[in-house]
């Protein structure tokens, strides 16, 4: 059994588990083409959305013959729907495993705009002390009030994070009930009840139909002339034109980005230039645990995978 990995990440959790699975042969990809290559003759590919382009994807919709599993390390399976996955090729994502991690960057991204972090580098940049500009700037999270847009792993995590710095949350999702430190949950078509009484708005969705630019002109609107918007999940689910236009005409105060429509980020993109922005990128499921609950959750699938039973986290393309 062959199982190709192209990875951003290092490869001592597959060296470990090159040890569990001597039955495996691992083989990992440098590059896209390398990866195009060795699919030819693949059992398994291990990846990420990010990395399902351009040749990998034509690899495996077009000579990866033995092909019968695709492991993502990423949650979202927009870019994987995109690329195309035939029928016969089982897909697991890696749902689960990155809430606490993507919630730590969210409330990172929330702490260094309420507490101006920004300004004060660029303070610091000019060698100059700003700090009776910086105390006008600096507020406090405490009793203000955080809409969030999706409520499962991330979700529930930024919840638990925004609790302990005493904000008021709000959680929005499909269903409109749930568990977790959220003071409300309320279905997401009640969006724009809810849009005017938040301060700090993040979105956690996953990208599909009914999230595809979900925040445009009319969302826009009806949010406070003092709210950051703040997304950790996708995109698109931003109409970033839209956002580019209430940034410049005040509609909203600012936001916190470590997703964007198209990335990288254009150079000629506006939001580079906009000092209401933070933006990362696309990082926020990056460092600490991460890379070994990877390969916990991929020795588990590895295991089931050889003995012909259901993947965790295996996806039904035809319910999501």
């Amino acid at each position: 059994m062959k199982l190709v990995h192209f990875l951003p990440w290092q490869a001592a959790a597959m060296d470990t588990l090159g040890e569990q699975f001597p039955d495996v042969e691992f083989v990992k990809a440098a590059t896209s083409e390398h990866a195009a290559k060795e699919l030819a003759n693949a059992d398994i590919l291990v990846t990420g959305g990010p990395y399902y382009l351009g040749d990998v994807a034509h690899a495996v919709n077009t000579h990866a013959p033995k092909l019968r599993w695709i492991q993502s390390l990423s949650i979202g399976t927009d870019i994987f729907e995109r690329g195309g996955i035939p029928e016969h090729i089982t897909f697991s994502n890696a749902a689960g495993l990155k809430g606490r991690t993507v919630s730590e960057h969210a409330m990172a991204l929330i702490l260094g705009y309420i507490h101006a972090i920004p300004e004060m580098e660029r303070f610091r940049a000019k060698s100059e002390w700003g700090r009776d500009a910086l105390r006008a700037q600096i507020e406090s999270l405490e009793g203000l009030t955080l809409l969030l847009l999706g409520y499962g792993s991330i979700g529930l995590e930024i919840a638990r994070k925004a609790k302990a710095f005493d904000m008021h949350v709000i959680a929005l999702n499909r269903s409109g009930l749930g568990d977790g430190e959220a003071d409300e949950i309320a279905p997401l078509h009640d969006l724009a009840k809810w849009l005017p009484k938040a301060d700090f708005v993040a979105t956690s969705l996953p990208l599909a139909p009914s999230t595809n630019q979900l925040l445009s002109d009319k969302e826009f609107s009806l949010m406070r002339p003092s709210a950051v918007l703040v997304n950790v999940g996708r995109g698109a689910v931003v109409d970033q034109a839209a956002l580019i236009k209430a940034l410049q005409q005040k509609t909203i105060a600012g936001a916190c980005l470590d997703v964007f429509e198209e990335e990288p980020l254009p150079a000629n993109d506006p939001i580079w230039q906009m000092e209401n922005v933070i933006l990362s990128p696309h990082v926020g499921g990056t460092g600490g645990p991460i890379a070994g609950r990877f390969a916990e959750l991929l020795a588990e699938n590895l295991m089931r995978f050889q003995e012909g039973r259901a993947l965790k986290n295996q996806v039904d393309f035809a319910r999501t």
